[in-house]
């Protein structure tokens, strides 16, 4: 037993949550391309973290009024990244975010290296989707996410900051040691780590949210797959 699922026990022991052995929970990306089987749920953990919950509410409760555009920029390293791990996560963050869903994107791509993505969605917002795998081995994720509306401006980081922040730094002869503990319950996790134990924990604790989990994976997978087309064929493409 891995030590997520040693602190997925431990939350489902806490709170005495039923668990479900038969249950594959992994970030929904890892099943990109990949038939679904009989216990398979695709995780959007991303929507657990604190950062893009609190982006959500202030969209949702109107603090930015009349939201109109996103610009949105996630980059990582190739060994533990690609393209089309960090548009699903990112297209899904553009729906989660605005309440919207994509309509058409058009995708340019650089050998599965960098690409932007254009997007219109059906509330007529717009955006730009721009991921990287550049990053040095094992470097975490690098991101930002900017919603700009009529009326005021939302950001997941501080205002004239470049880069996502750690809360403690430490410099050593032999390197720089940063530390970012994001969760009271879960010391010592990363923070894509805290992410996967927590929204684990949700579906444990609500599995009534699994069909729909499903459906917005396979929306995923297609918005996906149409960034691949457009950029083949130079056009943008309409989801339907």
């Amino acid at each position: 037993m891995n030590k997520i699922d040693v602190a997925l026990n431990g939350l489902l022991q806490k709170y005495d949550v039923k668990p479900d052995n038969t249950l594959n929970l992994l970030p929904g990306w890892n099943f990109i391309g990949k038939k679904l089987q009989n216990g398979d749920l695709p995780l959007l953990t991303w929507r657990v973290n604190r950062k893009f919950t609190e982006l959500q509410k202030i969209v949702s409760a109107g603090v930015v009024e009349d939201v109109s555009m996103l610009r949105f920029s996630c980059f990582g390293s190739s060994d533990k990244w690609s393209l089309e791990t960090l548009m699903y996560k990112e297209f899904d963050l553009c729906e989660f975010l605005t309440g919207g869903k994509i309509i058409s994107l058009h995708a340019t791509l650089s050998d599965n290296l960098a690409g932007n993505v254009i997007i219109k969605m059906d509330n007529g917002i717009i955006g730009s989707v721009e991921v990287g795998t550049q990053l040095p081995p094992r470097h975490s994720l690098i991101d930002r996410h900017e919603i700009i509306a009529r009326r005021g401006v939302a950001s997941d980081l501080v205002v004239d900051t470049q880069i996502p922040q750690s809360s403690i730094y430490t410099y050593t002869d032999q390197d720089i040691e940063t530390y970012k503990d994001v969760d009271s319950e879960l010391f010592g996790f990363d923070e894509l780590e805290v992410e996967h134990i927590r929204s684990a924990f949700e579906v444990m604790k609500n599995p009534g949210i699994a069909p729909e989990l499903i459906l917005q994976h396979n929306h995923l997978s297609m918005l996906v797959m149409a960034a691949f087309e457009s950029d083949r064929d130079n056009k943008k493409i309409e989801v339907n």
